[in-house]
């Protein structure tokens, strides 16, 4: 049987079990929130799902640093990224999408 005082601590964003953890440094304040009528939601700084009323959960040191393998992977659309539009072309250079559709009359 697992007792929950045999578990190492858990990352309130990633969820890893990890060995300590730290403060939030999040501008959020879900406690602020206390009576309102929101429940559930992703902090607006690191993405973890906080509850209105209950303080913001502590957080690994790879979280905290912004550096979560599984989080804050680069992606699509970090610097060197190619992007294909929907007819073919290639458009590395401004990094967005080129969406040209075709209508048929």
């Amino acid at each position: 049987m697992v007792y929950l005082d045999d578990m190492e601590p858990m990352c309130g964003r990633c969820y890893d079990f990890v060995t300590k953890l730290y403060p939030a440094n999040c501008g959020e304040k879900p406690e602020a929130l206390l009576g309102q009528p929101i429940g559930m939601y992703h902090c607006p700084d690191c993405g973890a799902m906080l509850i209105a009323g209950i303080p913001h959960p502590e957080l690994c040191q790879p979280c905290i640093d912004r550096t979560h393998p599984m989080f804050d992977a680069p992606g699509p659309m970090d610097s060197d990224s190619v992007v294909v539009s929907s007819s073919g072309e290639e458009d590395s250079q401004r990094g967005e999408i080129q969406l040209k559709e075709t209508c048929s009359s």
